[in-house]
């Protein structure tokens, strides 16, 4: 697991330090650096995959594209020289890169490494092996078909190829359906579930009685998601219905659902939005799973908008609290980047996560819009 990341002289991070934890939470104003922070992290990916990491620094795809040197170099930086420190099981390595020469060019070279960096040495961690899935804020959302590829899911289990969009899903979820994971729907290790029993129970709390399925097309290029809508009550059932005919957080969702009930113990998760156009209710269902996941030994770095995601762990955190099933608030961090300073450089502060599932304090800006509202309401009834 990794669990402390430092960013320096990379866009607006001159020299960013994070504890990460088992789930670590990023939030806060837009533009404010929390996407670098897990475009860091893909980029190291990004390069090893392509065999170049110990070579340089591979800026542009798959998993993301910044452009050249002079984009990814903080504007005020005062040396040429980009790094990223991480702390993997017990072990400190750094990658440095000098960016001086490569300005106008979109593959950085390496200026020096840390010396127990080997291939051998990075196959075995989870940002750097099969163990990992990215599911970005551009995921294939809304539609039903999604395109083939074997090599992409069943070699390497993964559900993207470009820039986190899960663009094979349905691939996915066709080639794993029957592989037995966890259960989180009781925590008995000794009962497993299937994978796709699973992601249907998940979705069923956030939409009572749908049910998929997945199919592949006439000519086995593609694989479809197809909803049926259960009898409950005195409805009568749906079926047959394609993604473009049902809400878009039932399709946005499923991704996030996948990767949470397939990852084992050491993998590493990064998500974008999972909230993305869900109800509250289903919202706080999405961070109790992310919270078991995470309890559990799965690492998620997560970036969110939503205080509802917030909110759904802090539960969780006093669920455990409490004896019951959720996640020891030790094993949880909550960043909020409020700003930046007068040299572009982003202001962040960690949000600690104290007993009751409470907050140490809330920064302001801090998802406080009721508060504000409420102020506003007292003030315009009081003076008029």
């Amino acid at each position: 697991m990794i669990t402390r990341l430092k960013v320096s002289n990379f866009k607006s991070h001159k020299d960013t330090e994070l504890r990460l934890c088992n789930l670590t939470l990023l939030t806060g104003i837009n533009g404010c650096g929390k996407t670098s922070v897990l475009q860091a992290l893909l980029l190291l990916r990004q390069s090893y995959k392509k065999n170049r990491l110990m070579q340089g620094l591979d800026l542009n795809n798959p998993l993301v594209a910044i452009g050249i040197g002079d984009e990814a170099l903080s504007q005020f930086a005062e040396t040429g020289e980009m790094g990223f420190t991480l702390d993997i099981d017990g072990e400190t390595l750094a990658f440095h890169y000098d960016v001086t020469n490569a300005l106008k060019a979109s593959f950085i070279p390496a200026s020096h490494y840390s010396e127990n960096i080997t291939d051998e040495h990075l196959k075995k961690m989870s940002l750097f092996n099969n163990g990992f899935q990215y599911i970005s804020a551009l995921r294939w959302g809304g539609r039903s078909n999604f395109p083939k590829d074997t090599y992409t899911v069943e070699t390497e289990g993964q559900m993207s190829n470009e820039k986190g969009q899960c663009e094979f899903i349905g691939n996915f979820l066709h080639h794993f359906s029957s592989k037995k994971t966890f259960n989180y729907q009781s925590g008995n290790e000794e009962q497993p579930v299937s994978l796709l029993d699973q992601v249907i129970y998940w979705e069923q709390l956030i939409s009572p009685g749908v049910y998929l399925r997945v199919e592949p097309s006439a000519d086995s290029t593609s694989f479809n998601v197809i909803y049926d809508f259960l009898a409950t009550g005195n409805a009568k059932p749906v079926k047959n219905l394609r993604a473009e005919n049902i809400g878009f957080g039932i399709s946005y969702t499923l991704p996030v659902i996948t990767a949470l009930v397939y990852a084992e113990r050491g993998s590493l998760l990064m998500i974008e939005n999972p909230e993305a156009h869900l109800h509250p209710d289903g919202q706080v269902e999405l961070a109790r799973l992310m919270a078991l996941a995470a309890q559990r030994g799965v690492q998620l770095i997560v970036e969110t908008h939503s205080d509802h995601i917030i909110n759904g762990v802090l539960k969780a955190c006093l669920d455990a609290e409490r004896g019951n099933r959720g996640i020891d608030k030790d094993n949880v961090s909550i960043y909020y980047f409020g700003g930046k300073d007068s040299h572009n450089v982003s202001l962040f502060e960690e949000v600690k996560v104290m007993e009751g599932g409470q907050l140490e304090y809330q920064p302001k800006g801090f998802f406080d819009q009721l508060e504000q509202y409420q102020d506003y309401l007292n003030s315009y009834y009081q003076h008029g």
